[in-house]
Protein backbone atom coordinates (compact mmCIF):
# COMPACT_ATOMS: atom_id res chain seq x y z
CA UNK A 1 0.00 0.00 0.00
CA UNK A 2 2.85 2.32 0.81
CA UNK A 3 5.02 1.64 -2.04
CA UNK A 4 1.85 2.26 -4.31
CA UNK A 5 1.57 5.80 -2.95
CA UNK A 6 4.78 7.14 -3.19
CA UNK A 7 5.47 5.58 -6.65
CA UNK A 8 2.64 8.04 -7.65
CA UNK A 9 3.72 11.06 -6.05
CA UNK A 10 6.97 10.67 -7.36
CA UNK A 11 5.45 10.48 -10.81
CA UNK A 12 3.05 12.92 -10.24
CA UNK A 13 6.37 15.12 -8.81
CA UNK A 14 8.21 14.51 -12.46
CA UNK A 15 5.20 15.83 -14.07
CA UNK A 16 4.99 19.00 -12.41
CA UNK A 17 1.24 17.86 -10.86
CA UNK A 18 2.16 17.14 -7.26
CA UNK A 19 -0.24 19.43 -4.98
CA UNK A 20 1.35 20.89 -2.16
CA UNK A 21 -0.33 18.88 0.39
CA UNK A 22 0.76 15.70 -1.40
CA UNK A 23 4.58 16.94 -1.31
CA UNK A 24 4.25 17.47 2.54
CA UNK A 25 3.32 13.32 2.02
CA UNK A 26 5.94 12.77 -0.41
CA UNK A 27 8.73 14.58 2.10
CA UNK A 28 7.87 12.70 5.08
CA UNK A 29 7.44 9.29 3.17
CA UNK A 30 11.27 9.90 2.06
CA UNK A 31 12.43 11.02 5.40
CA UNK A 32 11.07 8.36 7.05
CA UNK A 33 13.60 5.88 5.90
CA UNK A 34 17.03 5.60 5.34
CA UNK A 35 16.31 3.35 2.15
CA UNK A 36 13.64 5.89 0.60
CA UNK A 37 15.98 8.47 -0.77
CA UNK A 38 18.04 5.36 -3.03
CA UNK A 39 14.64 3.59 -3.90
CA UNK A 40 13.28 6.65 -5.08
CA UNK A 41 15.78 7.71 -7.24
CA UNK A 42 15.49 4.64 -8.77
CA UNK A 43 12.14 4.96 -9.54
CA UNK A 44 12.78 8.47 -11.26
CA UNK A 45 15.43 6.70 -13.47
CA UNK A 46 13.32 4.60 -14.82
CA UNK A 47 10.78 7.36 -15.91
CA UNK A 48 13.36 9.30 -16.88
CA UNK A 49 14.81 6.52 -19.60
CA UNK A 50 11.20 5.94 -20.47
CA UNK A 51 10.55 9.00 -21.83
CA UNK A 52 13.22 8.88 -24.52
CA UNK A 53 11.04 6.17 -26.23
CA UNK A 54 8.95 7.45 -29.06
CA UNK A 55 5.49 9.45 -27.91
CA UNK A 56 2.77 6.96 -27.54
CA UNK A 57 4.96 4.26 -27.30
CA UNK A 58 3.08 1.11 -25.12
CA UNK A 59 5.05 -1.69 -23.65
CA UNK A 60 3.20 -5.10 -24.78
CA UNK A 61 3.19 -6.98 -21.67
CA UNK A 62 1.35 -9.55 -23.20
CA UNK A 63 3.79 -9.93 -25.65
CA UNK A 64 6.61 -10.11 -23.85
CA UNK A 65 5.38 -12.70 -21.33
CA UNK A 66 5.01 -15.05 -24.57
CA UNK A 67 8.29 -14.16 -25.81
CA UNK A 68 9.62 -15.23 -22.29
CA UNK A 69 8.11 -18.67 -22.24
CA UNK A 70 9.45 -19.04 -25.91
CA UNK A 71 12.81 -18.33 -24.71
CA UNK A 72 12.90 -20.66 -21.75
CA UNK A 73 11.46 -23.56 -23.93
CA UNK A 74 14.30 -22.87 -26.18
CA UNK A 75 16.74 -23.03 -23.32
CA UNK A 76 15.00 -25.87 -22.07
CA UNK A 77 15.85 -27.87 -25.12
CA UNK A 78 19.31 -26.74 -26.35
CA UNK A 79 21.15 -26.23 -22.67
CA UNK A 80 22.07 -29.44 -20.67
CA UNK A 81 23.32 -26.60 -17.70
CA UNK A 82 20.42 -25.48 -15.78
CA UNK A 83 22.45 -22.32 -14.14
CA UNK A 84 22.32 -20.31 -17.30
CA UNK A 85 18.38 -21.12 -17.85
CA UNK A 86 17.61 -19.94 -14.46
CA UNK A 87 20.02 -17.09 -15.30
CA UNK A 88 18.04 -16.16 -18.51
CA UNK A 89 14.85 -16.83 -16.46
CA UNK A 90 15.59 -13.93 -13.98
CA UNK A 91 16.68 -11.68 -16.79
CA UNK A 92 13.64 -11.91 -18.65
CA UNK A 93 11.90 -11.77 -15.70
CA UNK A 94 13.20 -8.46 -14.62
CA UNK A 95 12.39 -7.30 -17.88
CA UNK A 96 8.78 -7.89 -17.71
CA UNK A 97 8.90 -6.07 -14.61
CA UNK A 98 10.26 -3.15 -15.88
CA UNK A 99 8.12 -3.50 -19.30
CA UNK A 100 5.27 -3.34 -16.16
CA UNK A 101 6.61 -0.30 -14.21
CA UNK A 102 7.05 1.76 -17.80
CA UNK A 103 3.23 1.16 -18.47
CA UNK A 104 2.45 2.22 -15.27
CA UNK A 105 4.32 5.73 -15.72
CA UNK A 106 3.57 6.23 -19.21
CA UNK A 107 -0.05 5.77 -18.99
CA UNK A 108 -0.80 6.21 -15.47
CA UNK A 109 -3.75 3.83 -15.42
CA UNK A 110 -2.54 2.17 -12.13
CA UNK A 111 -4.90 3.70 -8.85
CA UNK A 112 -4.07 4.33 -5.98
CA UNK A 113 -4.55 2.39 -2.52
CA UNK A 114 -5.95 5.05 -0.02
CA UNK A 115 -5.17 5.04 3.61
CA UNK A 116 -8.71 6.98 5.24
CA UNK A 117 -7.79 8.74 7.93
CA UNK A 118 -10.68 10.31 10.62
CA UNK A 119 -11.30 13.86 12.02
CA UNK A 120 -13.49 14.51 14.79
CA UNK A 121 -14.49 17.61 16.90
CA UNK A 122 -16.03 17.98 20.30
CA UNK A 123 -18.12 20.05 22.02
CA UNK A 124 -16.90 24.25 21.23
CA UNK A 125 -14.23 22.62 19.19
CA UNK A 126 -13.50 23.98 15.49
CA UNK A 127 -10.68 22.25 13.64
CA UNK A 128 -9.13 22.87 10.05
CA UNK A 129 -7.43 20.26 8.27
CA UNK A 130 -5.66 20.14 5.09
CA UNK A 131 -6.17 17.84 2.86
CA UNK A 132 -3.42 16.11 0.31
CA UNK A 133 -4.88 18.52 -2.95
CA UNK A 134 -4.37 21.60 -0.98
CA UNK A 135 -8.26 21.81 -0.34
CA UNK A 136 -9.16 23.22 3.52
CA UNK A 137 -12.33 22.15 5.60
CA UNK A 138 -12.92 23.55 8.49
CA UNK A 139 -15.09 21.53 11.16
CA UNK A 140 -17.63 22.70 13.58
CA UNK A 141 -17.99 21.63 16.77
CA UNK A 142 -19.31 17.39 16.91
CA UNK A 143 -18.55 16.54 13.46
CA UNK A 144 -17.14 13.08 12.29
CA UNK A 145 -15.02 13.55 8.84
CA UNK A 146 -13.27 10.65 6.95
CA UNK A 147 -10.72 11.66 3.63
CA UNK A 148 -7.79 9.61 2.49
CA UNK A 149 -3.91 10.82 2.92
CA UNK A 150 -3.97 11.08 -1.11
CA UNK A 151 -6.55 11.69 -3.86
CA UNK A 152 -6.57 8.74 -6.40
CA UNK A 153 -6.22 9.93 -9.88
CA UNK A 154 -9.43 10.22 -11.26
CA UNK A 155 -11.48 12.06 -8.53
CA UNK A 156 -11.49 13.15 -4.69
CA UNK A 157 -13.78 11.48 -2.27
CA UNK A 158 -14.38 12.54 1.31
CA UNK A 159 -17.33 11.90 3.93
CA UNK A 160 -18.82 14.16 7.01
CA UNK A 161 -20.92 13.63 9.47
CA UNK A 162 -21.74 17.30 10.96
CA UNK A 163 -20.85 20.77 9.57
CA UNK A 164 -18.18 21.85 7.63
CA UNK A 165 -16.87 24.77 5.71
CA UNK A 166 -14.92 23.16 2.43
CA UNK A 167 -12.43 25.33 0.25
CA UNK A 168 -11.99 23.33 -2.54
CA UNK A 169 -8.75 23.40 -5.10
CA UNK A 170 -9.44 23.75 -8.57
CA UNK A 171 -8.51 20.46 -10.34
CA UNK A 172 -10.54 20.16 -13.61
CA UNK A 173 -9.44 16.59 -14.51
CA UNK A 174 -10.60 15.02 -10.95
CA UNK A 175 -13.43 16.39 -9.48
CA UNK A 176 -14.44 16.53 -5.65
CA UNK A 177 -17.10 14.70 -4.29
CA UNK A 178 -18.73 14.75 -0.37
CA UNK A 179 -20.99 11.69 0.48
CA UNK A 180 -23.51 11.77 2.85
CA UNK A 181 -26.72 9.51 3.67
CA UNK A 182 -28.75 12.02 1.83
CA UNK A 183 -26.53 12.09 -0.94
CA UNK A 184 -23.50 13.30 -2.81
CA UNK A 185 -22.29 17.12 -3.45
CA UNK A 186 -20.13 16.80 -6.49
CA UNK A 187 -17.56 20.12 -7.48
CA UNK A 188 -14.61 21.11 -9.23
CA UNK A 189 -13.53 24.26 -7.45
CA UNK A 190 -15.75 26.15 -5.24
CA UNK A 191 -16.14 27.16 -1.28
CA UNK A 192 -19.49 26.26 0.90
CA UNK A 193 -20.79 25.16 3.97
CA UNK A 194 -22.56 21.87 4.37
CA UNK A 195 -24.82 20.57 7.68
CA UNK A 196 -25.64 17.10 7.71
CA UNK A 197 -27.92 16.53 10.74
CA UNK A 198 -28.50 12.93 10.87
CA UNK A 199 -31.18 12.82 12.97
CA UNK A 200 -33.23 14.96 11.37
CA UNK A 201 -31.85 13.15 7.92
CA UNK A 202 -31.45 16.19 6.52
CA UNK A 203 -28.63 18.54 4.42
CA UNK A 204 -28.44 22.11 4.22
CA UNK A 205 -26.15 23.44 1.62
CA UNK A 206 -24.86 26.78 1.34
CA UNK A 207 -22.58 27.80 -1.71
CA UNK A 208 -20.27 31.18 -0.93
CA UNK A 209 -18.29 30.95 -4.06
CA UNK A 210 -18.65 28.93 -7.66
CA UNK A 211 -21.21 26.19 -8.10
CA UNK A 212 -22.12 22.99 -6.82
CA UNK A 213 -24.45 19.94 -7.49
CA UNK A 214 -26.49 17.73 -5.25
CA UNK A 215 -27.87 14.24 -6.32
CA UNK A 216 -30.21 12.97 -3.45
CA UNK A 217 -29.55 9.65 -2.62
CA UNK A 218 -31.21 6.90 -4.79
CA UNK A 219 -32.52 9.87 -7.39
CA UNK A 220 -31.27 10.53 -10.91
CA UNK A 221 -31.81 14.55 -10.23
CA UNK A 222 -29.33 17.08 -9.54
CA UNK A 223 -29.69 19.90 -8.38
CA UNK A 224 -27.13 23.06 -9.10
CA UNK A 225 -26.35 25.71 -6.78
CA UNK A 226 -24.29 28.84 -7.71
CA UNK A 227 -22.86 31.51 -4.94
CA UNK A 228 -25.33 32.54 -2.54
CA UNK A 229 -27.27 29.87 -3.02
CA UNK A 230 -28.81 27.37 -0.21
CA UNK A 231 -31.22 24.39 -0.23
CA UNK A 232 -32.48 21.97 2.77
CA UNK A 233 -33.16 18.81 1.80
CA UNK A 234 -34.75 16.61 3.83
CA UNK A 235 -33.88 12.95 2.75
CA UNK A 236 -37.54 11.42 4.61
CA UNK A 237 -39.93 13.50 2.26
CA UNK A 238 -37.49 13.61 -0.30
CA UNK A 239 -38.71 17.62 -0.52
CA UNK A 240 -36.16 20.51 -0.51
CA UNK A 241 -36.37 24.18 0.32
CA UNK A 242 -34.22 26.42 -1.80
CA UNK A 243 -33.03 30.03 -0.77
CA UNK A 244 -31.59 33.02 -2.96
CA UNK A 245 -29.11 35.39 -1.74
CA UNK A 246 -27.68 33.20 1.61
CA UNK A 247 -26.42 34.94 4.41
CA UNK A 248 -22.96 34.42 5.36
CA UNK A 249 -24.01 34.23 8.80
CA UNK A 250 -24.62 30.43 7.49
CA UNK A 251 -20.70 30.28 8.43
CA UNK A 252 -20.99 32.70 11.16
CA UNK A 253 -19.43 29.78 13.24
CA UNK A 254 -15.87 29.93 11.11
CA UNK A 255 -15.66 33.34 10.73
CA UNK A 256 -16.43 34.66 14.11
CA UNK A 257 -18.89 37.54 12.69
CA UNK A 258 -22.66 37.98 12.60
CA UNK A 259 -23.60 40.50 10.23
CA UNK A 260 -27.14 41.90 9.67
CA UNK A 261 -28.14 44.77 7.11
CA UNK A 262 -31.55 45.92 7.72
CA UNK A 263 -32.33 42.16 8.85
CA UNK A 264 -35.62 41.30 9.85
CA UNK A 265 -36.04 39.46 13.05
CA UNK A 266 -37.27 36.26 12.32
CA UNK A 267 -33.98 35.86 10.28
CA UNK A 268 -31.81 37.64 13.07
CA UNK A 269 -32.98 35.42 15.87
CA UNK A 270 -31.99 31.70 13.80
CA UNK A 271 -28.77 33.30 12.83
CA UNK A 272 -28.05 34.50 16.97
CA UNK A 273 -29.16 30.63 18.51
CA UNK A 274 -27.08 28.85 15.48
CA UNK A 275 -24.49 30.58 16.02
CA UNK A 276 -24.39 30.53 20.07
CA UNK A 277 -26.48 27.69 20.17
CA UNK A 278 -28.75 28.99 22.04
CA UNK A 279 -32.68 29.27 22.29
CA UNK A 280 -34.78 32.76 21.68
CA UNK A 281 -38.31 32.71 21.98
CA UNK A 282 -39.91 35.98 21.23
CA UNK A 283 -42.89 36.61 23.19
CA UNK A 284 -44.91 38.80 20.54
CA UNK A 285 -44.98 37.27 17.07
CA UNK A 286 -45.89 40.51 15.36
CA UNK A 287 -41.95 41.89 15.86
CA UNK A 288 -40.76 39.25 13.80
CA UNK A 289 -42.03 41.03 10.75
CA UNK A 290 -42.04 44.47 11.56
CA UNK A 291 -38.62 44.71 13.60
CA UNK A 292 -34.95 45.12 11.26
CA UNK A 293 -31.84 45.16 13.06
CA UNK A 294 -28.39 46.64 11.35
CA UNK A 295 -25.70 45.69 13.32
CA UNK A 296 -21.97 43.76 12.83
CA UNK A 297 -21.08 41.73 15.25
CA UNK A 298 -16.86 40.34 16.05
CA UNK A 299 -16.20 37.87 18.25
CA UNK A 300 -18.49 38.82 20.80
CA UNK A 301 -19.98 36.93 23.37
CA UNK A 302 -24.04 36.06 23.77
CA UNK A 303 -24.88 38.54 25.89
CA UNK A 304 -23.51 41.13 24.04
CA UNK A 305 -25.68 40.43 21.13
CA UNK A 306 -28.64 40.21 23.52
CA UNK A 307 -27.77 43.72 24.72
CA UNK A 308 -27.89 45.29 21.60
CA UNK A 309 -30.98 43.52 20.20
CA UNK A 310 -32.17 45.20 23.88
CA UNK A 311 -31.41 48.34 23.05
CA UNK A 312 -31.83 48.62 18.72
CA UNK A 313 -35.02 46.21 18.87
CA UNK A 314 -36.90 47.84 21.64
CA UNK A 315 -37.21 44.52 23.56
CA UNK A 316 -37.10 42.93 26.91
CA UNK A 317 -35.21 39.87 27.48
CA UNK A 318 -34.89 37.74 30.74
CA UNK A 319 -33.25 34.24 31.35
CA UNK A 320 -36.26 30.88 30.87
CA UNK A 321 -35.86 27.97 33.11
CA UNK A 322 -34.80 26.06 30.37
CA UNK A 323 -30.99 25.86 29.77
CA UNK A 324 -29.68 28.06 27.47
CA UNK A 325 -33.05 29.52 26.52
CA UNK A 326 -33.89 33.32 26.74
CA UNK A 327 -37.45 35.02 26.29
CA UNK A 328 -37.60 38.20 23.89
CA UNK A 329 -40.93 39.95 25.40
CA UNK A 330 -42.53 43.40 25.61
CA UNK A 331 -41.64 46.14 22.00
CA UNK A 332 -44.06 46.73 19.47
CA UNK A 333 -44.51 47.36 15.57
CA UNK A 334 -43.51 51.06 14.42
Amino acid sequence: MEKMNYTVLLHKQLTGELAPGEQAVLDGWLTSNAAHPAMAEDIKKVWIWSQSKVSGWEPDVDGGLQKLRKRIDEDGKSKTDKRPMIFSLLKYAAAAIVLFSLGYFVNGVAQVEQNWQVAQTGKNEIKTISLADGSEVTLNEGTHFDFPDVFDANNRVVKIDGEGFFKIAHDEDRPFSIEMDQGTIRVLGTSFNIVNEAEANTITISVATGKVAFTPKGSSQVLILEAHDKIIYNADNQQYRQVIDVSPNDWSWKTKELVFQNTRLQEVIPAIEKHFGIRLSLDNAELADCRNLTATFTDVSKMDVLSALKLTVGVDIKKAKSPDTFVLFGGECE
